[in-house]
């Protein structure tokens, strides 16, 4: 289609923009554009032909639409509004100089910046712009005239048909292209699709052949990659196939176990036991799920048999997979164990309980009898004889509630280091000689919040223990200490530890060591394997409530012939002051002077305590009631100077009649003793405004001394 055709095609009217700040121009400009005559000049067709090598002997009218702009800012907001009611200028004839705002080569720039198609034509009568420069600066050059003032009008008629047609031939060829590449496009998309469905289809079977291979080592190595121990038996039980946690168990290469029956994959004949012969009932066609110990495989196992059956519903092959199930089992032991030392000290904690009250009646009578029999050296004898016992009998009941861990001592930070060097120095001279002793005590922030004392007692019981092992062959005693941070793994393999620093106490020795069975009884309270007379039983189960008490956890490894370790875990505390050591005593009680109301329900204890306060200087009222000494006390409070008071009472406890009581008379002193009590501590009691706490069985300088503080304080 030739360029003349293009403008005599019937349309919408070529629009230009026209930029000029002087009217006259603008006048002018509409004038010789809207004069047009509807015939196309020869000079016209002349330039047409010349521009775009189509002469044309149409003359079918053209027309313009033209837009006036008199500053080079109205101009570039033109042209964008053009643009966005998509009716964009053919031709824009911009002035070069229009002040005082943007002149026409800036209002080109924008222009062209909105608009790459627009055909610009720059008039000017002189500029100070080069040439070169307005090219440059309003590219592209095949879409940029210059017209020189003054101009003749057939010129400018001219100049506007020509580019007119030159922007739609432009126009249209952009869409013609776009068409033609669409075609192209579309017939290529054609050809490629029918190419791509031939591939396809040649390559089909690669392509299936690929996905089956792929499937294949996506299946094994999933099947390799799980933890659990798998093995594929045939209906026969043979091996078939196993993963590589059953080999890797087994010790043995894939290829060496496929093929081999399931007995001597296992070796039953080597462990012997019914394991194997539930293995072979699972493997019966149905369902099955059970925990078996398989010595072959070394552990505990939750062993599941899957059948795997044919088309006609026939056996084919049995899958088992075995979960390693040991270290649950050995948590669950533990927890068993935990369980049954809780229980047990629950119980020891009761009859301890029971027999502090009689032993307080035995000693406290004796105590009497002992300062009424001073001239008679004969009963002094005997009586001091029945005090030793007794003594002896409330070690083992403060070991008996050690154990439960219901007893009240003081604890505050301490550094256990040198607490342990001091003890082992003691304990070198004790030990028989035929034991050597090696000692590794780490430097560091070693501070545990616990009782010097106890901490001792779980070193002596342990080296005493060690020592008992190695007596008659003798051997090697390790002790060693050191800070370590447990995380949470290895917490939870420690039941009622917490993750954290934590005090690791070592005792190892090289004697006879435990049978398994032994070892599960260690902690018993009175289980012993000593000699009668040589051991209570009651060592082990002391060192236990003592680390449980506080907040530890106690591990031990032994085998026969091969010696025991024990293990001691204690929580690292902030370092603070040691405990420290109590004043020296006086040889006799002090003695005292007031009103006391003394109150317990075991009758026998209430007149002991009433005969010795008596004893002591004070005057006492005894009474077996917790409710009637209430009532006795409410009656008068100012009638008592100090109240003595056991907690455990039916119908109200001790701290029960404290708090009444001191709701009465704030400022009266208070002084508590109890044999046991899952309630009341010594921090409690101080803090319902208790003075003294005193554990059962009291002796006579103990309760003296605690009624002078109470009074005096």
């Amino acid at each position: 289609m030739t360029p003349d055709a293009i403008l005599d095609m019937p349309g919408e009217p070529f629009r230009l923009l026209i930029a000029d700040d002087e009217s006259a121009i603008l006048e002018l400009f509409s004038e010789i554009l809207a004069s047009e005559p509807q015939g196309r000049s020869p000079k016209l067709s002349e330039l047409s032909s010349s521009l775009f090598g189509s002469p044309s002997d149409q003359g079918a009218p053209g027309r313009f639409e033209l837009t006036l702009a008199a500053r080079g800012e109205t101009a570039v907001a033109e042209v964008k509004r053009a643009l966005d009611e998509n009716r964009p200028f053919a031709v824009a004839f911009l002035d070069v100089r229009m002040p005082p705002g943007m002149g026409g080569v800036e209002a080109a720039e924008r222009i062209r910046t909105m608009d790459p198609m627009v055909q610009i034509v720059c008039i000017t009568a002189y500029s100070d712009v080069d040439p070169r420069e307005i090219s440059a600066r309003i590219p592209p050059p095949d879409k940029l005239l210059y017209l020189q003032k003054p101009f003749d009008p057939q010129e400018i008629i001219q100049l506007a048909w020509s580019l007119a047609a030159k922007w739609k031939a432009e126009r249209d060829y952009i869409a013609l292209r776009q068409r033609l590449e669409s075609l192209v496009e579309e017939r290529t998309s054609e050809l490629a699709r029918a190419n791509a469905q031939l591939t396809r289809e040649i390559k089909a079977r690669a392509k299936v052949a690929k996905l089956v291979a792929s499937a294949k080592a996506e299946w094994e190595s999933t099947f390799d990659s799980v933890q659990d121990l798998i093995l594929i038996l045939s209906r026969d039980n043979r091996v078939k196939r196993l993963n590589m946690a059953m080999a890797n168990r087994l010790g043995l290469s894939p290829r060496l176990v496929a093929g081999k029956p399931l007995g001597e994959v296992l070796k039953p004949d080597l462990h012997p036991g019914p394991y194997y012969r539930d293995l072979l009932e699972m493997c019966d066609g149905a369902f099955h799920t059970k925990e078996l110990s398989i010595p072959g495989l070394r552990g505990e196992f939750l062993v599941t048999a899957s059948p795997m059956h044919d088309a006609a519903g026939a056996l084919e092959q049995t899958v088992l997979v075995a979960h390693d199930v040991t270290q649950r089992k050995g948590l669950e032991a533990r927890l068993r164990q935990s369980q049954k030392m809780e229980a047990i000290g629950t119980l020891a904690g009761g009859i301890a309980h029971d027999f502090n009250n009689i032993l307080g009646i035995i000693m406290g009578f004796a105590e009497m009898a002992m300062d009424a029999s001073k001239d008679d050296a004969t009963m002094s004898r005997r009586v001091n004889h029945i005090l030793d016992a007794c003594q002896r009998a409330r070690d083992l009941i403060f070991q008996i509630l050690t154990f439960s861990r219901q007893s009240s001592e003081e604890v505050s930070p301490l550094r256990v280091g040198p607490l342990i060097a001091e003890t082992m120095k003691l304990l070198a001279a004790t030990l028989p000689k035929n034991i050597a002793i090696e000692e590794r005590i780490d430097p560091g922030d070693d501070w545990v919040r616990a009782d010097p004392t106890q901490i001792q007692q779980i070193l002596m019981n342990l080296c005493a223990n060690a020592a008992h092992a190695m007596r008659e062959k003798g051997g090697s005693l390790f002790v060693g200490l050191e800070t370590l941070e447990l995380g949470a793994a290895e917490a939870q393999a420690l039941p009622g530890l917490s993750p954290g620093r934590h005090a690791r106490l070592t005792v190892r020795d090289t004697g006879h060591g435990m049978k398994p069975e032994i070892l599960d009884r260690i902690f018993d309270p009175f289980f012993t394997t000593k000699n009668p007379g040589v051991g209570t039983g009651m060592g082990l189960s002391v060192v236990h409530g003592i680390v449980q008490k506080y907040g530890g956890a106690v591990n031990v490894a032994s085998r026969p012939d091969a010696g025991s370790t024990f293990e001691i875990y204690l929580p690292l505390e902030t370092p603070g002051k040691a405990a420290g050591t109590l004043p020296a005593r006086p040889d006799s009680p002090p003695s005292g002077q007031g009103r006391v109301l003394a109150v317990d329900d075991e009758k026998t204890l209430l007149e002991m305590t009433r005969d010795m306060l008596t004893s002591l200087g004070y005057t006492v009222t005894a009474v077996s009631s917790p409710a009637e000494a209430l009532k006795l006390f409410a009656a008068n409070p100012a009638a008592f100077d100090a109240v003595l008071t056991d907690q455990t009472m039916p119908g109200m406890s001790g701290a029960e009649l404290a708090r009444e009581m001191l709701a009465l008379r704030p400022e009266i002193p208070i002084v508590m003793s109890t044999g046991y009590s899952e309630t009341i501590n010594p921090e409690k009691a101080a803090g319902l405004g208790i003075r003294e706490y005193l554990l059962k069985p009291v002796l006579k300088r103990a309760l003296a001394e605690a009624m002078a503080r109470a009074l005096t304080s």
